[in-house]
């Protein structure tokens, strides 16, 4: 009895063999038909784009955008200026802010080193 178990064992480890090598066979064989299918596709390399309606377009929003500037009258201008000062102060209350943060950021930096001293406990 002992004498069938191995030969079962000898045939059954022969059969697995055999399988792994065929299905190593059987995948190379699919890599290469995926690979003869990349290597025979005709790929275009030189296509062009027309854009001569977006271009068409573009000069129209830009003569549209140049009637609306012209028409600015001097109050909405006076209104851009006055805007463009309030946005000017506000970069420079962020600059300062920025500066105080950077400040704050290095004191707490040094509590934090001072009390991670270990002599200091």
């Amino acid at each position: 009895m002992p004498d069938l178990i191995n030969k079962l064992s000898t045939y059954a480890a022969l059969i697995g063999v055999v399988g792994a090598i065929g299905g190593g066979f059987y995948a190379w064989g699919e890599f290469n038909t995926r690979l003869n299918a990349i290597e025979n596709k005709e790929f275009v390399v030189n296509e062009t784009v027309d854009l001569s309606g977006i271009n068409a377009e573009l000069k129209e929003l830009n003569e549209k955008i140049n009637d609306r500037v012209n028409a600015l009258g001097a109050s909405q201008e006076d209104d851009y200026l006055t805007l463009k000062e309030e946005v000017d102060d506000l970069k420079k209350d962020v600059a300062i802010n920025a500066a105080a943060i950077e400040y704050l950021s290095a004191k707490i930096n040094e509590l934090k080193a001072a009390n991670d001293n270990p002599l200091l406990n």
